[in-house]
């Protein structure tokens, strides 16, 4: 764990745990693999709820630290959403204090670990003014994230019979990728955060190994997670720009929040428990009447929860009848 002062330290929360970005990682993939395995397989049991709760705060503590240190205002926003939901969750008012989700995430994870009674304030140390670093790629931080988290569980979910159509070693490969790019953020947001550094030199060297490569050295290695991600990565924001004005509501960044799931309560009643980005069309969507996957309803089902159909989203600008291709993050 390093020793330096980074600037998550100044939120007491984590001032007092000082944890590393590779544990966060950790502890975000463990808590969304147990809850992806649970919902496949015992969707009804009691312990979702549960699950869900750990699932939220450890991706929130993650893309709350990355938001520190990147200085990204759509991980900042991935992270307050997180303490909504957490909040939501745990069934507080909206006028229980705290009322800032990300007050109550950082509250929270203080809480975990037994430190100053959950308190989450600042310290009292001079703000960084220095600019953020570059972004390593054009995908979103929080898109990025959600796909790291989500090829590490379907990579052991594919390793059972259950799943035999899952590409074991592209989910393998595509989270060793994302990992990677994570941890080269993190490191270049924190260049005193030398063990961020040796673990996406390693994520880079794991890469190269895995794709039958000669061995570099560490930095070179980091470069050849970025040009790995690129490889991966079927859009580039800089091909075709969307507008400030961006009539998909985007702003520009070619991607809008939507809410994909909801828990049912009865009696049609549905509450949103996760929401994330996906591709803006660059206007106003509709679904497509003949969607294979949802057969229009624009909704797929599964117990105790709704999804938002991808597969048929289509365009005004599109024919009403097509089928767009699958836009799963």
């Amino acid at each position: 764990m390093p020793a330096g002062h980074h600037p998550e330290h100044d939120i007491q929360a984590y001032h007092d745990e000082r944890p590393s970005i590779t544990r966060l990682i950790l502890e975000a993939r463990w808590a969304y693999h147990r809850l992806t395995d649970t919902l496949e397989h015992e969707p009804d049991r009691d312990i979702v709820s549960t699950l869900r709760r750990h699932q939220l705060l450890h991706a929130g503590a993650l893309l709350d630290v990355l938001a520190l240190r990147t200085q990204a205002p759509d991980l900042y926003e991935a992270a307050r959403d997180h303490g909504d939901l957490l909040r939501e969750l745990d069934g507080l008012a909206l006028d229980d204090l705290p009322h800032n989700g990300l007050d109550y995430l950082r509250a929270q994870y203080a809480r975990l670990h037994h430190h100053t009674h959950g308190e989450a304030h600042r310290t009292c140390r001079a703000t960084d003014v220095s600019p953020p670093p570059q972004r390593p790629c054009h995908r979103s931080g929080p898109r990025l994230v959600r796909q790291m988290l989500d090829t590490y569980a379907w990579a052991n979910l594919g390793r059972t019979p259950r799943f035999p159509a899952v590409d074991v070693a592209s989910e393998l490969r595509q989270h060793l990728i994302t990992r990677g790019l994570l941890l080269d953020w993190a490191a270049t947001a924190a260049p005193s955060d030398n063990a961020a550094a040796a673990a996406a030199a390693n994520a880079g060297h794991a890469l190269r190994a895995l794709d039958r490569r000669t061995a570099l050295s560490g930095l070179r290695a980091r470069a050849y997670l970025r040009d790995a991600f690129r490889d991966l990565d079927d859009q580039d924001e800089d091909d075709d720009p969307h507008p400030l004005d961006c009539a998909g509501h985007c702003d520009g960044t070619g991607e809008v929040l939507t809410v994909l799931t909801w828990e049912h309560h009865g009696d049609g009643i549905y509450t949103p428990v996760h929401q994330e980005p996906v591709l803006c069309f660059g206007a106003p969507t509709a679904h497509a009447p003949d969607c294979a996957t949802c057969e229009g309803h624009g909704f797929t089902y599964t117990p105790g929860y709704r999804e938002l159909c991808l597969d048929g989203r289509t365009s005004d600008r599109e024919p009403a009848a097509a089928t767009s291709a699958s836009q799963g993050a």
